[in-house]
């Protein structure tokens, strides 16, 4: 028997940046299956040194950042002021400051606990892209 479902997500673009290589390997797999174009960093200088990396509607990335070249958040402020329009899932592993709050709900982004399972996340990621998608790439 084939597989004939019909993926939506072929070709849509997610970054992913996580500095725990078995978490990032696991992700890349999961959202590679679910026929996303992805993109994987082990580090937020990695993503912003890759000008491709403005090309994705959607960006996972650890609040945090992996401590060494600074955080998730300032990396997502650099790639917003380099032009890019897109949306982001945070990953969080505490409860969320009301800074990070306010600034996720101005740009439609949206914060997830850093364990969050694969079906949570894939359901963030594509209602990040329905949500933002259309008009970034009329936009873009």
């Amino acid at each position: 028997m084939t597989d004939q479902r019909t993926y939506i997500h072929d070709g849509i673009g997610v970054s992913l940046v996580d500095g725990d290589p078995v978490i990032r390997r696991a992700r890349q797999i999961m959202l590679v299956s679910e026929r996303y174009d992805v993109r994987s960093y082990a580090t937020c200088a990695a993503l912003l040194a890759d000008p491709r990396s403005r090309d994705v509607s959607c960006i996972v990335v650890d609040v945090a950042g992996d401590g060494e070249d600074g955080r998730g958040v300032d990396a997502l402020q650099a790639m917003r002021a380099s032009g890019w329009r897109g949306k982001a899932i945070l990953l969080d592993s505490a409860l969320p400051l009301p800074a990070l709050i306010h600034a996720a709900e101005r740009h439609g982004d949206r914060i997830l606990d850093r364990t969050t399972g694969d079906a949570p996340l894939l359901t963030a990621i594509a209602a990040s892209i329905d949500r933002g998608w259309s008009t970034w790439n009329a936009e873009g």
